[in-house]
């Protein structure tokens, strides 16, 4: 059996450890590292305080094969990792002519002299990554245990970790077990639910883990094995029972949004869709927008907000407005049918509804959603019932029609016992 080979991340920052900034970058390099074999077994947050960071580094030089710091590189008073590191090794901090006289080159408008000194004092032993790139990062060994120290822009980090950290790696550690994983995008269906769906696929090498990614509820199959082949014909087997267990709930196995995935359905077919949106407020339109090339699947979006807009470029009429009200669905029905006359498109959606907090009655509670789509043969309204916070309520409905349309699209059904749908 190859022995697995464990590493982790320390992270640095005030503003992680106070929620300012989210941690992406942790999460991008976890994810990349487990793609090439390598798994974590901490992530660690550490502010800008030179003995916290120090008592880090080496927490992690007994636990663990390889640690990658990130964070508290640059010139300003705040950026402490190199001294950190320093005084925490007791190594000395070095003066480097040649990456000070780089750093002015580059940045000497902006930088002080002093700045310049403190990017170009790195501790002893100290490797450059990239010794003709901007951006700092070097590579210490203590004790034979690689620390790489990267910056702490995202961009910047994951240049670093895929160029340079990750091909070192590998070269050091050839001998490890090979991971491989899908994310399977699903919606409409519960966590428990799911779970209790894939309980059978998880053991022999085969694990399964499960996601909120809200509105959505992400999969994740993740196979391991000693060589690629067997493992890439596992996952691939994996995921397809995946796959056939979820069914329609079942968005991607790709990890692809909702959007994207209907995206390709309907170029595939040659057909368009259109959209009018009242309580989403251009939200659907947006996201489908968001995907490249959705100009060959998406006609228009329209946003009728007031009922003067409903009736003027939906042609909504006055008396349904007035008996029925503009959350109704009898308006949804209404906006859809203008739309598509209007439009030429073979589908459409229309949604009107009460996000909230206020607007709310006892008949039509806030979250009170009607979606109406409409296909070459059909027109067809459901009423939904949303909870949670303005945005939420949005989110949740925006991502309704998108893969009610998807399901209609790809399975030619409706939505039987959707969870909202009242």
């Amino acid at each position: 059996m190859v022995e697995e080979i464990r590493g982790e991340i320390i992270s640095i920052g005030d503003e992680l450890i106070t929620g300012k900034v989210e941690n992406t970058t942790a999460n991008y390099a976890a994810r990349r590292l487990l793609e090439h074999g390598f798994t974590l077994s901490h992530i660690t947050s550490v502010g800008d305080d030179a003995e916290a960071i120090a008592s880090a580094i080496h927490l992690g030089l007994s636990r663990s094969a390889f640690i990658i710091v990130s964070g508290g590189l640059g010139p300003t008073d705040d950026d402490i990792t190199n001294e950190a590191v320093a005084q925490g090794l007791g190594v000395e901090l070095r003066f480097q002519p040649s990456i000070f006289q780089r750093v002015m080159e580059r940045a000497g408008a902006i930088y002080t002299e002093e700045m310049g000194r403190k990017m170009a004092s790195l501790p002893s032993g100290a490797r450059e990554l990239n010794p003709s790139g901007n951006a700092a990062g070097y590579l210490l060994e203590h004790h034979r245990i690689p620390i790489f120290f990267l910056p702490g822009v995202p961009y910047q980090m994951e240049e670093h970790l895929d160029r340079r950290v990750i091909p070192w790696l590998e070269a050091r550690f050839p001998h490890r077990p090979r991971w491989r994983s899908a994310t399977l995008t699903t919606f409409g269906v519960a966590e428990t639910r799911l779970n209790g769906l894939l309980a059978g696929l998880s053991g022999s090498g085969v694990k399964i883990g499960y996601y909120p990614r809200f509105p959505e509820v992400h999969v994740v199959v993740s196979v391991k094995g000693e060589d690629d082949e067997s493992v890439e014909k596992r996952l691939k087997k994996a995921v397809a029972e995946a796959a056939e267990l979820i069914g329609e709930d079942l968005i991607s196995t790709e990890g692809e949004r909702v959007e994207e995935v209907l995206g390709r359905q309907l170029s595939a077919q040659g057909r368009l869709m259109a959209v009018a949106e009242s309580c989403t407020g251009g939200l659907v339109a947006s996201r489908i927008t968001s995907v490249p090339g959705s100009s060959k699947w998406f006609d228009r979006g329209v946003v009728t907000y007031s009922n003067s807009a409903k009736e003027e470029i939906l042609g909504v009429s006055s008396r349904t407005l007035s008996t029925h009200g503009a959350v109704s669905r009898k308006t949804a029905l209404e906006m859809v049918k203008g739309l598509l006359e209007r439009s030429g498109a073979h589908f459409g959606l229309a949604i009107t509804g009460i996000a909230g907090p206020t607007g709310g009655t006892a008949e039509k509670p806030v979250g009170t959603v009607f979606i109406a789509l409409a296909t070459p043969q059909e027109t067809m309204v459901h009423r939904f019932q949303f909870t949670g916070d303005r945005h939420q309520i949005q989110a949740l409905t925006a991502t309704t029609a998108l893969d009610w349309l998807r399901r209609v699209v790809q399975y030619g059904s409706d939505l039987p016992g959707h969870p909202f749908a009242g």
